[in-house]
């Protein structure tokens, strides 16, 4: 996580990396079937979520911070 901290704001740069990967999946064959929508769904809210949460510095980022889970109906909470 702390690799992708400290950049500051780049909301273009999150549509250019869920634009290129919808395209990889369209890519490897996933095209329109339930697991595509799950994967984009995923990437895209932590794309716009947890990596862009910490974008002043890296420092801001809680130590031993956890991976999102997520399932067919979304992100799991709890």
């Amino acid at each position: 996580m702390k690799m992708h901290s400290g950049n500051g704001p780049h909301e273009e740069m999150n549509l250019r990396a869920i634009g290129c990967f919808d395209q990889a999946l369209t890519d490897v064959g996933v095209v329109d079937d339930p697991l595509r929508k799950v994967l984009h769904d995923y990437f895209a809210w932590t794309t716009t979520n947890t990596m862009a949460r910490y974008e002043h510095s890296a420092d801001d980022v809680p130590a031993g911070l956890g991976l999102t889970m997520w399932s067919w109906d979304g992100r799991v909470v709890g």
